[in-house]
């Protein structure tokens, strides 16, 4: 309930700025704008306005539970073959806990993907996620040849067997 009412409460913060305006709260700033930082900015309103903080959606292991990216790029992120760069700043390189490496990027029971803009994807991420009564070859909506199937069905019968719990 609270997060909820938390929620609600920045959208109206939001909904006060116009697309682009700024709102100064100290030396921060509050402002509506569809970029690749409204994560940022929406942490800096909820702390400003609401004194809470942002911190990582992990599960038990490490893994997170919202892609900043499509899932299927997402999955193949892996800091030691591809080097540090922008998605590993500020990231552990083990796990606090087990001292395994962390590079796996996704959790079995995830709250968000971002990159999805294409109404056409909530077919095909429903159709991975819970399957579908209605026959793939029928329905064009369904259809989508994964970049690295392999990896990807793999995550999606990792994530269908965890949710199935």
């Amino acid at each position: 309930m609270c997060v909820r009412t938390t929620l609600k409460s920045l959208a109206n913060v939001l909904k006060e700025f116009k697309e682009g305006e700024t709102g100064n709260s100290g030396n921060k700033e509050c402002k509506d704008a569809y970029t690749s930082e409204e994560e940022v900015i929406t942490a800096i309103c909820l702390k400003q306005n609401f004194g809470v903080e942002a911190v990582p959606a992990l599960d038990a292991t490490g893994n997170e539970l919202v892609t900043v990216s499509e899932i299927e790029d997402t999955l193949l992120w892996n800091r030691t073959e591809h080097g540090e760069w922008w998605y590993w700043k500020n990231k552990p390189k083990v796990h606090p806990e087990t001292g395994a490496e962390m590079h796996q990027c996704c959790g079995d029971r995830p709250i968000a993907f971002h990159g999805y803009k294409d109404p056409q994807w909530f077919y095909i991420l429903d159709n991975e996620f819970y399957g579908s009564d209605i026959p793939i070859e029928d329905d064009q909506r369904w259809k989508y040849n994964w970049r690295n199937p392999a990896e990807t069905k793999s995550y999606f019968e990792r994530m269908k067997k965890s949710l199935s719990r």
